[in-house]
């Protein structure tokens, strides 16, 4: 009998490629989101620091001009972070996407895979069963002739 091959292996090879791409997608996506998580985090450390120094330049008594100056750059500042944020949460969807993108292609693969071990399975089975024939036929030809004899 010949070696098993499962029929549908390119077309399993060929979902796995797909599943590998989507957690590859998965794996860079969320690495983006780490990155702008710690730029955001980088613009609250701005903020609190603009905001000690505003506070010393209230105490210490400043020009107007400074402190319209600090308070426009935090005015800047906490915009920037609402549009940090605002990419944040886009970036957490397209994770949930891809999350779901990489589910559905692990449970093709799992579909293949079930496919294949039925199919050897199968193949098992036939291969019994050629191996009880060939048994059969062998010791039964031997009857047949000492039969004869």
């Amino acid at each position: 009998m010949k070696k098993f091959q499962f029929t549908l292996d390119r077309i399993k090879q060929y979902r796995i490629q797909i599943e590998e791409m989507e957690k590859n997608d998965l794996a860079a996506l969320r690495s983006q989101l780490s990155l702008l998580e710690e730029q955001a985090e980088e613009i609250r450390k701005a903020i609190a620091a603009k905001s000690e120094e505003l506070r010393r330049l209230y105490r210490k008594g400043a020009f107007p001009n400074e402190i319209s100056v600090a308070n426009r750059y935090l005015t800047f500042k906490k915009q920037e972070l609402e549009m940090k944020f605002a990419e944040i949460d886009e970036k957490n969807k397209e994770i949930e996407n891809k999350l779901q993108d990489v589910l559905e292609a692990t449970q093709e693969v799992k579909k293949m895979e079930k496919l294949e071990e039925h199919q050897l399975e199968e193949y098992k089975q036939q291969e019994i069963k050629e191996n009880e024939n060939f048994i059969e036929e062998f010791f039964g030809a031997g009857k047949q002739q000492t039969a004869e004899e």
